[in-house]
């Protein structure tokens, strides 16, 4: 887009401006925009691949790669709009709009993905398994039948909940169409909880097997 969106193609392809009235482009500053527009990209697009591979040879997380394909561009686009209003006169009000509900939705994104990617904590009290997080569970040791650890990665589509690299909370459709919820930030081990009524499939955990195991044979 930076070599592309000219002086002249603008009214058809540079969005928002291809929207405005003759009244409105009259208003706005194309020619300062899209010198602004064109380096705004070039550095944009350069500073992603160089911090990109930097994050890449740093950390071996392939989480930190995605979360930072996800917000990087996010916040550089909402800068570009924010940074667009000020070539276009009598725009003073949805400065502060774009700012304020531009904020807001980092902000919820961050957190969702913050909420998304933290560890959960499963723990096991008395006659019930807990297990954190929106997309936890109390199950009743009653309610399980058996656990059994899973050493293969677990090929699965999402149904419902979050996923981000080998990260995945919620409802999940395994191969055989079998619907679980799985509750896992790894891609190495698994637990395996078979409930009466579904399956659950979390971090595997020995030590927690071995208590589940012994409240069962206790029930």
């Amino acid at each position: 887009m930076a070599i592309v969106v000219n002086e002249k193609n603008a009214r058809y392809i540079l969005a928002g401006y291809n929207s405005m009235s003759e009244i409105e482009k009259h208003q706005f500053e194309l020619v300062k925009f899209l010198k602004f527009f064109k380096n705004y990209l070039l550095i944009l697009a350069v500073s992603y691949i160089v911090i990109g591979f930097i994050l890449i040879k740093m950390f071996d997380n392939a989480n930190i790669g995605i979360v930072f394909s996800v917000l990087y561009p996010f916040f550089g686009f909402f800068l570009l709009i924010y940074r667009s209003l000020s070539y276009y006169r009598n725009s003073s009000k949805t400065n502060v709009l774009v700012l304020v509900v531009g904020t807001a939705i980092i902000i919820a994104v961050i957190t969702a993905i913050s909420i998304g990617l933290s560890n959960p904590t499963i723990k096991l009290n008395n006659n019930k398994l807990f297990i954190s997080g929106p997309y936890g569970k109390i199950l009743n040791i009653d309610e399980i039948l058996s656990v059994e650890k899973i050493s293969t990665p677990i090929q699965a589509k999402k149904v419902s909940g979050f996923q981000m690299g080998n990260v995945r909370k919620g409802k999940f459709e395994l191969p055989d169409d079998e619907i679980v919820t799985i509750i896992s930030t790894t891609d190495k081990n698994y637990l395996m909880i078979f409930t009466k009524s579904s399956k659950y499939i979390i971090n595997f955990d020995s030590v927690l097997q071995a208590k589940i195991n012994e409240k069962i044979i206790k029930q």
